[in-house]
């Protein structure tokens, strides 16, 4: 076993990336379910919310390679602790927006900006730095199959 693997063993490596990635990709994924719970919490529109879920799409997507480069920089650690951040924070807000231009703001930009930015690009990078190169492969797969099944695990958690 080498310093590096002493150091940084691979499970706990994949595991905390598999965690995280069930977190951020499960909420998203599962927005649809809370739908009537935010257009009762806010009175807004049911187009108005689906709005926002749809710019939250799309910064999703065109978050993370921005962040990807950000991690390279300035380390994946940060990133990814502000990535959570951010979302906890539009996460929290949300349900105290009561205008269309809110519900974007925390929806569409904040919760989409932190869950892109503790998503794949970022997670891929560091799980595999942290790797022996013959393992690599394999173990990043590992941490990244899980996203499939954390829509239907958040999905279960969540009914009533």
């Amino acid at each position: 076993m080498t310093e590096d693997e002493k150091e940084h063993p691979w499970e706990f490596i994949t595991l905390a990336a598999a965690a995280m990635l069930m977190v951020t990709n499960g909420a998203r994924q599962s927005l649809g379910l809370f739908v009537f719970p935010v257009n009762t919490a806010t009175g807004l529109s049911i187009v108005t919310i689906s709005l926002a879920m749809a710019v939250g799409q799309f910064v999703w997507g065109a978050v993370q390679p921005i962040a990807g480069a950000v991690a390279d920089r300035y380390g994946a650690g940060r990133v990814l602790l502000a990535g959570v951040l951010i979302f906890a924070l539009g996460s929290a807000l949300t349900p105290f927006m009561t205008t269309g231009l809110g519900i974007v703001l925390t929806l569409g930009l904040l919760s989409a900006m932190g869950s892109g930015a503790a998503s794949f690009s970022v997670l891929i990078g560091a799980v595999a730095r942290h790797l022996p190169v013959r393992q690599r492969v394999r173990r990043v797969v590992l941490s990244t199959r899980v996203a499939p099944s954390d829509n239907s695990s958040l999905r279960h958690c969540c009914r009533r």
